[in-house]
């Protein structure tokens, strides 16, 4: 099944085919089918796209601020049912404040047994916790809470409302339907399961590598799609690793994929015969089971430490926390991850430049007030189409105005190509103009070689592993033409 996060998705997607029992309806069926599909073949053609490598562009922050706004999102989503106040129908968190102040206002205060109960499954999971770690206490304080409810007589008319005043949850295998080919249909769950298809790739990379293992993403990815595309035609949601799941497979022994199948077919029985028992579950002992998962998902140390660590990663767990709050759930990740990449695309547009000049036969930072004859401006970073305009007008700055002779080091400069050659050659007809000669030096072979064949004339020295080497022939006169090497 889905972990929070995507459950969270999934649930924003599907929010508009919801009845007032909070199940799907008939006419939502076949939206699930088409949902599940999308998340399988996406997952599928991506694997055979290289999909997994993308992940590498996505910055922890954005998953720490979704993840915490998730949690976040967990706890206020449950607050109706924690509180013993009547549900508040709505799929986003306006609804939910709106609902709750509006029952509070109503006269509708909190029903003291379901706060009791909700505080009791909260305590008793952090003592299990602390305690017994290696029991199942979410279940057994559910049990306890169902025992208790039965005992006293309670339900919502005393103030602890049932799973069963909810919502009937039918037993058996679950009424299903075949994807839908509607075209409007499908372009309106792009968005959502591109979302989750994004954030499943992720958590299952993090699954998959817990504890050092170094799996083939391309075959996990693609056995996941698989899964998926299956699971579509048999009523399943879209489904995903996770890394608790994983924890707990390996707290029990498991070693091999017979462990994942003996979880599954030990579900299948509580799938079959389990709806009427799951009917008298309290709604306030679900609702602390989740508080303590969100509370989980909020990884406090993480997000102090990524909080003072620099201004680009505070805006964007920020942004990607704010976004997870008050956008719909697909559009949130995907804004913290593409604000990730436009900021990663803006430093590419930067390199760092670096003023030297020569002093008793030694290069020395350049002083901001000094003016000599020869400048050594060193260039680290990318030179691609996108930073050539920036690099001209600082480069033009760092040139002191008596300059007659200025060298750039390209040893640490990458991506060269007909971009930087063009504004190369600009700046030495600039550089000329004002008297001043200019030479490259470290450059590679195949920029070398697109300058002899471009018929640059700049002075090179070609690049030299050795630190500095490159550089020392520049300064001492012994560039040359661009060749063929």
């Amino acid at each position: 099944g889905p972990t929070n996060t995507t459950g969270l998705l999934i649930l924003a997607a599907l929010g508009p085919f919801l009845g007032e029992s909070g199940l799907l309806t008939t006419e939502g069926l076949p939206v699930l089918a088409t949902l599940t599909l999308l998340a399988g073949l996406l997952r599928v053609v991506g694997s055979y796209a290289g999909a997994a490598h993308l992940l590498r562009f996505l910055p922890s922050s954005v998953l720490i601020g979704f993840t915490a706004g998730a949690g976040i999102l967990i706890v206020l989503m449950q607050l109706d049912e924690a509180l013993g106040l009547p549900p508040v129908r709505g799929g986003g968190l306006p609804d939910e404040i709106m609902g709750i102040a509006g029952a509070i206002g109503s006269g509708r205060f909190p029903a003291l047994p379901a706060v009791g109960v909700t505080v009791g499954t909260i305590a008793a999971l952090i003592l299990g916790k602390r305690y017994a770690p290696r029991w199942p206490t979410a279940l057994l304080a559910i049990l306890v809470a169902i025992v208790g409810a039965w005992a006293l007589g309670l339900d919502a008319s005393s103030g602890l409302p049932l799973v069963s005043d909810r919502s009937v949850i039918p037993a058996g295998w679950p009424p299903g339907a075949l994807p839908t080919l509607d075209l409007d249909v499908i372009r309106s769950l792009l968005a959502p399961a591109i979302a989750i298809v994004f954030l499943g790739t992720l958590e299952l990379t993090v699954s998959a590598k817990a504890g050092g293992a170094r799996p083939d993403m391309r075959a996990e990815l693609r056995a996941q799609g698989l899964a998926n595309v299956v699971g579509a035609f048999t009523s399943a949601f879209p489904a995903s690793a996770s890394l608790t799941r994983s924890a707990l497979l390996k707290l029990g022994g498991g070693k091999t994929r017979l462990a994942a199948l003996s979880a599954a077919l030990a579900v299948v029985p509580i799938l079959v015969f389990g709806g009427t028992f799951a009917g008298y579950i309290p709604q306030a002992s679900l609702a602390g089971v989740l508080f303590v998962t969100a509370h989980g998902m909020v990884d406090r140390k993480r997000l102090g430490a990524m909080w003072r660590v620099g201004r680009e990663t505070r805006v964007l767990m920020l942004v990607t926390l704010v976004g997870t709050l008050t956008l719909p759930l697909e559009y949130a990740i995907l804004l913290g991850a593409g604000l990730g990449l436009a900021i990663h695309l803006a430093k590419t547009t930067k390199p760092r430049l670096v003023s030297l000049t020569l002093e008793d036969g030694e290069l020395r930072p350049l002083a901001p007030d000094e003016d000599p004859e020869l400048v050594v401006i060193e260039v680290s970073g990318p030179l691609h189409y996108a930073a050539i305009e920036s690099m001209a007008k600082r480069i033009g700055d760092a040139v002191p105005p008596s300059a007659t002779r200025v060298i750039l080091d390209l040893s640490h400069a990458q991506e060269m190509r007909y971009a930087a050659l063009q504004w190369l050659e600009q700046l030495c007809g600039e550089l000329s103009r004002r008297g001043a000669t200019l030479e490259l030096a470290g450059v590679n072979e195949r920029f070398e070689r697109m300058m002899a064949r471009s018929t640059c004339e700049i002075p090179v020295t070609t690049y030299d592993p050795h630190p500095g080497r490159a550089l020392t022939a520049a300064v001492e006169g012994r560039a040359h033409s661009p060749k063929v090497i």
